[in-house]
């Protein structure tokens, strides 16, 4: 699977939990504590100067903001200076210790209002980030059980190949690229499954898939439909390929399960040039098919490939209806 498609590559535009406190002790006192703290010392530097009436309406604004933000630790900073600047105030001759009763009430409610609203607001940070959280995970969780079952509907369950899904899904990755295109099918293959058993056919159809994905890749190896695969194999030399062809058909020859040989050979068709039209991936499919036919009317056990030719693949499409012909119009070529 290349990173384009992988759903977890890039995995990702998803927001990601930030770095505990734990980790960056000094930012993270710097952010929650320090700087609340300053920017409550200028706010009572300036109602004091400017003499604005009713501070602690504009002190209490930034205790809430700041504890809605940060949390318990923002929330102390400002109620301490919120505090202190109110006990300068209401004092008498501003000197933190003597009130007349009235300011030492003012005092006393001011109190209770910082406690009030740190614990409050407070409490509803922590309950929001928690939760907060708990959705990041959720979505990181969700996002892993996506691509899994992504990649679990891409693959075929037997042999490990890609399935229909995802031949008709990577249609368009071919594009305007150099590729190989073969139909490959196993030869007698019912015959197989009859006179052996079902056991012995799914080993050969696994040890097909196994043979075709570490010679071509698994991104480009496709299980058809039963004893049936696909391999598009983009950008490799023609005599790369017929050499990994040669060489399936050599581990072919020489499959055995438990010491017992396993009759097993293929036959494929295939055609290699430049998928430039929309079109063409559908033509090259029809036209290796045409090459898999060949193969099979040789006497089986052989391959056979050529270049492409939009022109044979198009008279072959008007001459012979493919089979096929469902997955082609479904596809988006």
């Amino acid at each position: 699977m290349n990173a384009k498609e992988n759903p977890m590559n890039a995995k990702e535009n998803l927001i990601k939990p930030s770095v505990p406190c734990g980790q960056q002790p000094l930012r993270c006192f710097a952010k929650r504590v320090l700087a609340p703290f300053c920017v409550m010392c200028l706010l009572s530097l300036a109602v004091y100067c400017f003499k604005i009436p009713n501070p602690n309406m504009i002190l209490i604004t930034g205790l809430s903001v700041f504890t809605s933000l940060y949390g318990y630790a923002a929330g102390i900073s400002c109620g301490a200076v919120m505090i202190l600047y109110s006990m300068f105030f209401f004092s008498t001759g501003h000197d933190f210790v003597t009130y007349e009763p009235i300011n030492l009430q003012k005092m006393g409610i001011i109190l209770l209002g910082v406690v009030l609203n740190v614990l409050f607001i407070g409490h509803l940070k922590k309950v929001h980030t928690e939760a907060e959280n708990q959705l990041i995970e959720l979505n990181l969780a969700l996002r892993t059980d996506n691509a899994s079952l992504e990649q679990a509907s891409a693959i075929d369950g037997l042999t490990g190949t890609r399935n229909r899904y995802a031949f008709r899904r990577d249609y368009l990755k071919y594009e305007g690229r150099d590729v190989h295109v073969m139909m490959f099918d196993l030869d007698n293959f019912k015959t197989t499954n009859d006179t052996y058993g079902h056991a012995i056919g799914d080993f050969a159809l696994k040890s097909t898939g196994r043979f075709l994905r570490e010679a071509f890749g698994d991104a480009y190896c496709y299980r058809y439909g039963g004893d049936e695969f696909v391999v598009i194999c983009p950008d490799m030399p023609e005599g790369a390929f017929f050499e990994k062809l040669a060489q399936i058909r050599t581990q072919m020859h020489a499959l055995s399960l438990d010491a017992q040989r396993v009759p097993a050979t293929f036959s494929a068709g295939y055609v290699y040039g430049h998928a430039e039209l929309s079109t063409d991936l559908r033509l090259m499919l029809r036209h290796a098919d045409h090459n898999l036919y060949e193969s099979k009317e040789r006497g089986k056990d052989r391959f056979t490939g050529s270049a492409y030719s939009r022109t044979f693949a198009e008279e072959l499409e008007k001459r012979m209806p493919s089979v096929r012909e469902e997955d082609a119009a479904a596809a988006p070529f």
